[in-house]
């Protein structure tokens, strides 16, 4: 009788864990709107191991929490003091703008951004956020910005007035 016990509590102990999403949207909105005017919320996903978030906007900018920066070492330097950099360069896309980091010394950031992305897949997967999402990075103008506390990457898109948070994890 104990073993049946013990074999409940570990499955439901499995149980538990499997379900876990990785982030609530709740405290992703929070964190969220620390540097984004959030609007409502167009999609949500969120699995152990990927967090997938679309957000309308209702101002479309930055706050002054998340200063853009429009070249690349500016960029890399907010990265490596704050924890969060955004970054925009005029004629350039969020693809363009992680070339640019990825090419600039170590590539650390772009490296960063583009493992978020990557990992994100799962919870965008055969979605019309994940449709939105590839415009978003190859549309001129926008804006990319990753959180090393949270390793998620944000794509904002000044023609949809959407902000994409993508972000993974590999264990």
């Amino acid at each position: 009788m104990k073993c049946i016990r013990f074999l409940g509590l570990c499955l439901a102990i499995v149980a538990g864990l499997v379900a876990c999403a990785r982030n609530d949207e709740g405290d992703l909105r929070a964190t969220m709107n620390q540097w984004f005017f959030l609007g409502d919320l167009e999609y949500f996903k969120s699995k152990t191991r990927c967090t997938a978030a679309v957000y309308r906007l209702r101002v479309v900018e930055t706050r002054r929490a998340l200063p853009v920066q429009n070249n690349v070492g500016d960029a890399k330097a907010a990265f490596s003091t704050m924890g969060v950099s955004a970054f925009q360069i005029e004629g350039f896309s969020a693809n363009d703008l992680t070339d640019a980091l990825l090419l600039k010394g170590r590539g650390t950031m772009g490296k960063q951004v583009l493992a978020a992305a990557a990992q994100a897949v799962p919870c965008f997967e055969g979605t019309s956020a994940e449709t939105k999402l590839r415009k978003a990075l190859t549309r001129k103008g926008g804006v990319l910005a990753y959180d090393t506390g949270s390793e998620g990457a944000m794509v904002l898109d000044p023609v949809a007035r959407l902000v994409f948070y993508v972000a993974g994890d590999v264990w």
